[in-house]
């Protein structure tokens, strides 16, 4: 299983945690509620579940607020790549 790093990113007082996948670069918003972006973001990560299994971890887990929140994000979107990976298996998408 590959692993993807994450950062998190200050810009202008507004928190993004970005996803490095290859040529690409996923932004999902901590900071603001933006559902658009956030399902741009979601519409990315299905596209690279269809390239095989990977986990998404955060490069620096620090002890400040948006580290950690950041963290547990992380892992329960793990969760759900997981869960659409297995739906997509059963179904014969991947």
């Amino acid at each position: 299983m590959e692993t993807i790093k994450a950062t998190v990113e200050n810009l202008d007082d507004k928190y993004f945690i970005k996803i490095k996948t290859g040529d690409d670069e996923i932004s999902i918003p901590m900071s603001e509620d933006k559902p658009n972006e956030v399902k741009s973001a979601f519409n990315k990560i299905i596209t690279r579940i269809k390239a095989g299994e990977f986990q998404i971890k955060l490069d620096e887990v620090r002890d400040d607020l948006v580290s950690q929140v950041a963290n547990e994000y992380l892992t329960q979107l793990n969760r759900e790549i997981q869960e659409v990976r297995g739906e997509m298996k059963q179904y014969g998408l991947v």
